[in-house]
């Protein structure tokens, strides 16, 4: 079972908490939580081949060659980012 619950963010300021830690209650007084929490050592690796980088690094230089529409271009560029045959 999973419960999710809002806790006001000023109580949580001293202790440098993040989006996506996770907290562990470890222990529970009628006056404080003890809570363990968990963040992955290393930052998540951004995403290879956004499309938006894509368009930000092409800025209209893209040449497709002749019976290649845009559509067909964007499969292709989605099939190589999935690994997908196509």
């Amino acid at each position: 079972m999973t419960i999710t619950k809002k806790i006001p963010a000023d109580r949580w300021h001293g202790l440098d908490v993040h989006q996506g830690d996770s907290l562990q209650v470890i222990a529970v007084t009628e006056s404080e939580f003890l809570v363990q929490i968990s963040r992955a050592d290393t930052p998540p690796e951004r995403s290879v081949g956004q499309a938006s980088e894509w368009l930000r690094s092409a800025r209209g230089s893209v040449q497709m060659a002749a019976g290649i529409s845009a559509d067909d271009a964007r499969m292709d560029f989605y099939a190589a980012k999935y690994g997908l045959g196509r």
